[in-house]
């Protein structure tokens, strides 16, 4: 009888998980596309997609990644489908393609356009939105000769901005030289963005704003459709060896689609379609646009093009497959399985909120008399950073780590560390990071010391900052960037707001344990001999809890330092701009230098702090 129920539980198990997974097919592959970042791929990954589940039964999942990763990644088999490989922008595409290292299945679009971009209000106004022309003559990359004064870069005065590619791009590199080309470089900076989200941050700021921007773009995107953007005027396009120096317009890219070789020779019927999928510029654009007007996700607007473009099922399928992919956009939608999906989802509109916060952000003048500011205390830091030379510097370091630790060969080490970043060419690098973090440092010292000690001291006070500081110190670092760019652009300016809110958690908290952990008793007998409740905070509590005040101040300084090499990806210059770089262009040396200089740094910071933290207790436990 006992073999009997358990054999019963066992088919009631069953048939309780069958009925669960019900409805829920079960894939033959699974295919991993990339997802190099921007829109136009992960549409062109939701088309390819929705094809490969309704008429060759497999899944899909995306893999997301820099061009250059994301082009190792198809090399080594880690993806099976790029759909956007810019050939262009891949600086050894071509030589990976005749070793045999991938699958070129042919071109998906090549009718885009790329180059230096311009607001059209800024050539000819906009009188609805009370905008004058600002640059009436510009139409060529020459004419920026003119209009400098027009495209201010507020982090070196005097000088225009010009917003360039992506640190990793081939194009970047181009752009450099056209600017060098035309003689540009003499009254225009060519920042690098960091990431394509930063630079397409900075012209949606700029554009909401009605300020002035040129900068380096490309086509198809949501943003060239969003918004109108005209393409500077260049040298016709001659040959690749001119383009390649700078001289010439960019021609278009060809945009292939790639496959890994374990892929292609697995799933030939699948790479066979893909042989076939082309499409062009201009109707990604229109999908991209239909995304933006109507806030469709990407796989609705996969659904939307194939039905209002279903000639090019016919053109990429076989009869039998084709058929089987119009019945899919024809099919009523089924009865979602609720055992394994969320019953309801609370439609919030995002967008609304995005749009309020942008127009707050263009109208406030604070931020920009913010940012103002903190590129003059960033710019005076750097500039008494670069008046101590570099020997004078390495004196410094040894006797302050021989003197703060009493070892004499703690002076040599450091000083050696030291001389290694010098010697491998990041001196000047390490000084414009060294700027940001000390920038970023004193304003998290001179804002969480006192709300540290406010917080020890009101319960109130805790109870409300608390929560804040929880979600401070757990929110993803990436997010920070998001605001700091909105309100205050790209630079070195938003990189200490990013990089302060992130590291001022530290301090406060351990300001306020180290006061609250002061014994009572103590604080209670300089009460009973007449000090007042700001002496006995004074002279009693925040002496008492130095040595954790100090740490805190320790772990700011360390987190100050590791959020400035994100910051990177939002135009910060410096080390973390190099290791950008390196990443983006998979350069292990490259990247192994740079990241070798940041630990360097980031050591001798939090040995030399902590052995003049520890100094201080100990003179300060003599004179007691």
């Amino acid at each position: 009888m006992k073999k009997k129920r358990m054999v019963a539980a066992v088919l009631a198990m069953v048939l309780t998980l069958g009925a669960g997974l019900a409805g829920c097919s079960t894939k033959s592959k699974e295919i991993v596309f990339a997802d190099v970042g921007w829109d136009s791929v992960r549409f062109h990954n939701a088309v390819a997609g929705l094809v490969a589940e309704s008429a060759f039964d497999y899944s899909w999942t995306e893999m997301p990644g820099s061009t250059p990763i994301m082009h190792e990644a198809l090399k080594s088999g880690e993806i099976d489908v790029n759909m956007e490989e810019w050939t262009d922008n891949l600086a050894t595409y071509h030589e990976d393609r005749d070793a045999g290292l991938f699958k070129d299945l042919g071109t998906n679009f090549g009718d885009n356009t790329q180059g230096f971009y311009v607001p059209r209000y800024v050539i000819e106004g906009d009188p609805e939105r009370g905008i004058a022309p600002m640059a009436p003559d510009l139409k060529t990359v020459q004419d920026l000769k003119k209009y400098a004064d027009v495209f201010p870069d507020d982090e070196k005065p005097g000088k225009g901005r010009i917003y360039g590619a992506i640190p990793g791009w081939e194009i970047n590199e181009v752009m450099q030289k056209k600017v060098q080309y035309n003689g540009l470089d003499s009254q225009y900076n060519y920042f690098q963005p960091g990431s394509d989200s930063a630079l397409s941050a900075a012209f949606t700021s700029a554009y909401e704003k009605g300020d002035p921007i040129v900068g380096y773009y490309w086509e198809p995107t949501w943003l060239t459709g969003k918004y109108d953007l005209v393409l500077l005027e260049d040298t016709p396009y001659v040959d690749l060896e001119k383009f390649k120096a700078g001289e010439t317009a960019c021609p278009s890219v060809d945009v292939t689609v790639g496959v890994s070789n374990q892929f292609y020779e697995a799933e030939p019927e699948f790479c066979e379609f893909l042989e076939k999928y082309q499409t062009s510029s201009a109707l990604t654009s229109e999908a991209l646009a239909y995304m933006q007007d109507t806030g469709a996700d990407y796989g609705e607007a996969a659904k939307w093009f194939l039905t209002q473009h279903s000639e090019f099922i016919d053109q990429w399928l076989p009869e039998e497959k084709a058929a089987e992919v119009k019945g899919a956009l024809g099919l009523v939608e089924e009865k979602p399985n609720y055992f394994f999906e969320f019953p309801f989802v609370i439609p919030i509109d995002v967008s609304a909120f995005d749009a309020s916060v942008k127009a707050f952000a263009g109208q406030a003048s604070v931020f920009k008399a913010i940012r103002n500011g903190l590129n003059v205390l960033i710019n005076v830091l750097n500039a008494i950073l670069n008046l101590i030379p570099w020997w004078l510097l390495l004196v410094i370091v040894f006797f302050g780590g021989y003197k703060l630790s009493g070892k004499l060969r703690n002076g040599f080490i450091y000083s050696a560390l030291l001389f290694l970043v010098g010697v491998i060419g990041l001196w000047d690098l390490m000084y414009e990071t060294l700027s940001i973090v000390l920038a970023s440092v004193v304003i998290s010292l001179l804002i969480g010391l006192p709300v540290g000690i406010l917080i020890s001291g009101s319960e109130k006070a805790n109870v409300i900052i608390r929560p804040i500081l929880d979600t401070m110190q757990t929110m993803p670092v990436f997010v920070y960037l998001i605001p700091a760019t909105l309100f205050f652009g790209l630079g070195k300016a938003p990189a200490v707001i990013a990089t302060t809110i992130y590291a001022i958690v530290p301090v406060i908290r351990l300001t306020s344990h180290g006061i609250r952990q002061v014994d009572p008793e103590v604080v209670e007998a300089a009460r009973s001999f007449g000090s007042t409740k700001m002496q006995c905070l004074f002279k009693v509590q925040i002496p008492q809890a130095l040595p954790t005040i100090l740490t805190g101040v320790n772990q700011t300084l360390m987190m100050a330092m590791a959020m400035v090499v994100t910051c990177s990806m939002i135009g910060a210059s410096g080390l973390g701009m190099e290791v950008l770089i390196s990443v983006n262009r998979t350069e292990i040396g490259r990247g192994l230098l740079s990241g070798t200089a940041v630990v360097i740094v980031a050591i001798l910071m939090d040995r030399l702090t902590q052995g003049w933290f520890k100094r201080k207790e100990e003179n300060a436990d003599g004179r007691k």
